[in-house]
């Protein structure tokens, strides 16, 4: 016996079959996705903290670098046995931290050339400060032989004043 309706059925039977696939499929789509993406997440979460760690590497060996340049112009104004020297190894700390900045792939360039910058500033201030220390000192130093050299004119004058009063004293005792 076959039955009347076998063309819907078939009909049906394949619409759900077709549905059952489709479903299968969102179903299956959705599991592949939901596993995919937590591995690229934490493949990007790696590179993140991989940034992260080498922008703290980079921070830190930038401020070592920062704290001994500040300690050299620190003492570089203070009785230096060479300031020359100091203020040219200064320079050249200087000049390898541009160069380490420029190099660098840093999230914020700016800033660490920003501080760069004030370095290099204070440096040429403390350089101007110690000529001018210099000046002053000099200054201060010719102002006291000036005054001495002054006094010891004043004397000279009063001795030769001393000296031709004597003189016209004894050239009238001559003449008597």
């Amino acid at each position: 016996m076959q039955p009347t309706n076998t063309t819907e059925r078939r009909k049906a039977f394949i619409n759900f079959l077709l549905l059952f696939v489709v479903c299968i499929i969102i179903i299956v789509t959705t599991v592949f996705f939901s596993i995919q993406v937590p591995f690229k997440q934490n493949e990007q979460l790696r590179t993140d903290m991989s940034m992260v760690v080498k922008e703290r590497e980079f921070s830190n060996h930038f401020m070592n670098e920062t704290s001994n340049i500040s300690a050299m112009l620190d003492t570089i104004n203070t009785k230096a046995q060479k300031p020359e020297l100091l203020d040219g190894i200064i320079s050249e700390s200087i000049g390898k931290l541009n160069i380490m900045v420029d190099g660098d792939s840093v999230y914020n360039k700016p800033l660490y050339k920003n501080i760069v910058l004030t370095l290099a500033d204070l440096s040429a201030a403390k350089k101007q400060l110690r000529e001018q220390t210099g000046k002053d000192a000099n200054a201060g130093e010719l102002k006291k032989q000036n005054d001495d050299l002054s006094r010891r004119l004043d004397e000279a004058q009063n001795t030769i004043l001393s000296l031709r009063q004597e003189i016209i004293v004894l050239q009238q005792q001559r003449g008597n």
